[in-house]
């Protein structure tokens, strides 16, 4: 589970990572016979909704504009600093990079972390870095980071425009990577055997416009997987 708090009532809650599909990739799916796009692979759609959206909550737009030697200008950054009683909350804490007081708290329970990622429907010139936030622990607003635009790129920030991605993961010192025993691999071959067979025969097969060769195997053995785990108790839990 990921609680959070906001600074103010109007900044938009999290909300699930929406996959970006864009209107050609629907045209082109549309098509008889369809075209492949991203959309049609499950582990694509699986990525993109991964996790929640964190937006830029205020009221007040604002330009980051680009300037020489990785500095920044900010337009309405004293209309920000009196809506967020922040005089900081859009600051270049170094060169190449700048940083926006999110708004947010976030909290996770203990063991898990937030890991931050770029959004999926970004403002155009906006780069978001990639970290991972205490978040069983650190009590403090997020202070998201971004990437310096080159010199004279100018990034708009609009209400609701979207700022990173929070995806909860394990503390990552809680996992280690171990080779496989025999047994494991034997039945990991012996599953592998399974799907191939009926990858073979499956009515799910279908070719696209380009000639190339689909079927929708994954997501039955995903559907397979899950009610099984759901009948025998082991569906995970919203910790």
């Amino acid at each position: 589970m990921l609680k959070f708090a906001k600074s103010t009532p109007y900044i938009p809650d999290p909300a699930r990572s929406r996959p970006l599909v864009t209107d050609m990739d629907k045209a082109r799916a549309a098509e008889t016979p369809p075209h492949p796009v991203p959309f049609h692979c499950k582990p694509w759609v699986d990525g993109q909704t991964a996790g929640w959206t964190l937006f830029y909550g205020y009221l007040t737009p604002v330009t980051i504009v680009g300037e020489e030697n990785g500095r920044i200008t900010v337009k309405n950054l004293d209309q920000l600093a009196a809506e967020t009683g922040q005089p900081r909350v859009i600051d270049q804490f170094a060169a190449g990079h700048f940083g926006i007081g999110s708004g947010y708290t976030l909290r996770t329970p203990e063991g898990f972390v937030s890991l931050i990622l770029p959004p999926t429907h970004p403002p155009n010139g906006l780069e978001t870095v990639i970290g991972i936030i205490e978040t069983d622990w650190y009590p403090r607003q997020l202070f998201l980071v971004f990437r310096v635009p080159p010199p004279g790129t100018q990034i708009s920030l609009d209400y609701q425009a979207e700022l990173a991605r929070v995806v909860i993961i394990p503390r990552q010192e809680q996992l280690t990577a171990q080779p496989m025993t025999e047994t494991e691999l034997e039945t990991l071959r012996a599953q592998e055997a399974a799907y191939l067979a009926e990858e073979q025969e499956t009515p799910t097969r279908w070719t696209a416009a380009s000639g190339d060769s689909f079927t929708h195997l994954y997501k039955i053995w995903s559907g397979r997987h899950r009610q099984k785990n759901n009948k025998e108790g082991n569906e995970p839990t919203d910790v």
